[in-house]
């Protein structure tokens, strides 16, 4: 499968890999790798007390992973935050878990490998 690779942080020649959770089928999962360095950065996290729709992602957008949803929004990847949250009650208000709407045409554009179907 041909795809675009990016450029984030201090890697080059990115791309994704993109599936679903192996313990809920409807929650989006986004790898950012590289072939140098493999596994980089997982930009989604999963939470299970979320009703996922269909080419939705909570982004993991704190930590190592601080500016992930802009990054991804730059890209065209997300259309739309829905919702964003604070990802512990102690956290700075840049510190967030972001459900988001996916572009999964322009996803499947950076994608190495595409996986995810959203399934009841």
């Amino acid at each position: 499968m041909k795809y675009r690779k990016f450029n984030y942080k201090d890697y080059k020649n990115c791309y994704c890999e993109v599936g679903n959770y192996t313990y809920n089928s409807q929650s989006m999962f986004i790898q950012i790798k590289n072939e140098k360095y493999g596994d980089l950065y997982t930009a989604t996290v999963n939470m299970p007390d979320y009703m996922y729709l269909p080419d939705t992602a909570t982004i993991r957008n704190y930590s190592e992973n601080s500016g992930m949803t802009e990054f991804l929004r730059k890209l065209g990847i997300i259309e739309e935050i829905y919702t964003r949250r604070k990802c512990h009650p102690r956290a700075e208000n840049n510190e967030t878990i972001d459900f988001c709407k996916i572009n999964i045409e322009k996803l499947k554009k950076y994608s190495k490998e595409f996986n995810y179907m959203w399934k009841i």
